[in-house]
Order: C-alpha cells, then sequence, then structure tokens
C-alpha cells in the first residue's frame, strides 16, 4: 500500500501530471520547487524612473545574518519592461543592510520602467537551502515620501555557487485563461490607479482585466492604467499574477503588493 501512494505521489508531481492539473483547474499547482535546493531565488522587483520617479531597493546579507558567511556578494539584474538586460551590478562588500537608488542616471539615463532581480553567491558548498531575499522596495514621485512594499513573488533563481544558468517557472501557468484572481481593494475613491504586471515564467501569459485583453512575454512587464475600474477582476493562464499596485490621491502614493 506504501509502496502504491508513493507511486501515486511521483506521478501526480510530474511535469505532465502539473501540466494536466493546472488545464483542468482540478488541485491546479501554483508553485513548483521540487528538486531545488542551493539556489536563490529573486522576485521580479519593479523599478521606475520616468514621471519624476525615483526608486529605492533596500536588501539584507541574508547569507551573513544566518549562515554567517561573510565572504558573499550579490548581483542585481536590471531589465526593460521588453525583456532587455540594461546592467548588472554586484557589490562585494556586503553590510547587514544596504540600499541602493535607482534613478535615470544610475540606469544609463533611461526613463520607463522595468523589472530587477537579485542573487545572492557565496563559494560555501554547505548551503543546501533555497534563500530568498524579498527586500524592501520604495517608490518616490516628485520627491516625495517613499511608499515602500516588499517582494511579490517568485521569479527567477540560479545556484548559490553560480554555476548553473539563471531559470524561471517556479510559478507555473495553463494552456487557458481558467485562473481568477480579484484585488481586495475598493478604488473608486483614488485619483489614479495602476497596475504593474511582470511575468515570472519563460511563457507567454495571457490575462484579461474587464474583458481587454493583455499579453506578456517571457521576461516583460507592463504598467496599466486602471483609475476607470471600482473593483478589479483578472483572467489568466498564469496561476499567480499579482500586480504591484500603485494608488494616487493627492500627493500621497500608496504602493503595495495586490
Amino acid at each position: 500500500m506504501k509502496l502504491i501512494k508513493s507511486l501515486i505521489k511521483r506521478l501526480a508531481n510530474t511535469n505532465l501530471s502539473i501540466n494536466l492539473r493546472n488545464l483542468s483547474n482540478i488541485k491546479p499547482v501554483f508553485f513548483d520547487l521540487k528538486n531545488l535546493h542551493s539556489i536563490s531565488i529573486s522576485d521580479a522587483f519593479a523599478w521606475r524612473t520616468a514621471d519624476n520617479f525615483v526608486t529605492k531597493f533596500k536588501y539584507a546579507d541574508i547569507l551573513n545574518l544566518f549562515y554567517k558567511i561573510r565572504n558573499s556578494h550579490i548581483e542585481l539584474h536590471f531589465y526593460s519592461k521588453e525583456n532587455n538586460l540594461i546592467k548588472i551590478d554586484k557589490n562585494f562588500n556586503l553590510d547587514f543592510s544596504n540600499e541602493i537608488v535607482i534613478d535615470s542616471k544610475y540606469l544609463e539615463n533611461i526613463e520607463d520602467y522595468g523589472t530587477f532581480y537579485i542573487y545572492h553567491y557565496s563559494d560555501n558548498s554547505k548551503i543546501k537551502d533555497i534563500i530568498s531575499n524579498r527586500c524592501y522596495i520604495g517608490y518616490s514621485q516628485n520627491k516625495n515620501l517613499y511608499s515602500f512594499v516588499h517582494g511579490n513573488t517568485y521569479a527567477k533563481f540560479n545556484k548559490i555557487s553560480g554555476n548553473k544558468k539563471i531559470d524561471s517557472d517556479i510559478v507555473k501557468t495553463s494552456a487557458f485563461k481558467n485562473h481568477y484572481y480579484k484585488i481586495q481593494k475598493y478604488f473608486e475613491n483614488f485619483d489614479k490607479v495602476e497596475l504593474f504586471f511582470s511575468n515570472p515564467t519563460s511563457k507567454v501569459i495571457k490575462f484579461s482585466i474587464d474583458k481587454k485583453n493583455y499579453l506578456l512575454k517571457e521576461g516583460c512587464s507592463l504598467l496599466i492604467d486602471v483609475s476607470d475600474q471600482k473593483t478589479i477582476n483578472i483572467k489568466s493562464n498564469c496561476l499567480f499574477l499579482r500586480p504591484t499596485v500603485f494608488s494616487y490621491k493627492n500627493n500621497y502614493l500608496d504602493v503595495h503588493h495586490s
């Protein structure tokens, strides 16, 4: 009996089985971390430099904090909204707490938006865990106070040793738009509302908001003005398509994950 149960469990977690479960929406698999170890996972963090925006990123040296490893370093990989690599920034002199300010000058005078990722690297082979630095990222417009939000969803990962190519697809998808997500917020009293979407997968993501269709290619991001919506329902073929919300009221900006 134990052998049969073990076999059923193994078959239920094959890639083919996961695809069928997600297609039929029967016990769908939102995240897949099986067989992963000794890796650094990054969220798809949003950067904004257009329209007088400045982005501030705060991150910790988690390998030193939790594993007492003092010779680690990080890499920040910045991409345009079309998933074109802009720059890679490395820090070999980490403090327990670190921050960078991302403005147009920092990003080669680009005024736009996109995504970036953080990876922790070390030569220490004893780390077998999965580490994820969810970090805090703040947004300021017109030099007003920053509104901070932590990471939104798993996106890309690499071996802590750095000896593998960067990969994705922790978040799973379906062949059809058969998954629904409703943002638990009422938006009527705001001057302006924007949703920032990023594709955390290697697949094409198709989604709709109020019957308007959108498409996100691998690694791409999209900023959508939804100021005319009171409530927001998202239908998608991605099982965890959770946007970052930018809500504006007078000179006040509130940024949070949905």
